[in-house]
């Protein structure tokens, strides 16, 4: 992860170097998640706009 944005939104790079925006996914969600810059974490990236994910899960 590479900056928070405002409303619960992450910029995140890619193993591939792509960066994408990203929300919290729906388990994150109920649980606390406490996400700083440098954090790993495993993305689902969208089919329809490919600049979009969720954050699945905290590394």
């Amino acid at each position: 992860m590479i900056e928070v944005r405002p409303k619960l939104l992450y910029r995140v790079r890619l193993e591939s170097g792509a960066v994408v925006t990203a929300g919290l996914g729906p388990t994150l969600r109920h649980r606390i998640a406490r996400l700083v810059v440098g954090d790993g974490v495993l993305v689902s990236v969208s089919e329809r706009d490919p600049h979009r994910g969720q954050i699945v899960e905290k590394a």
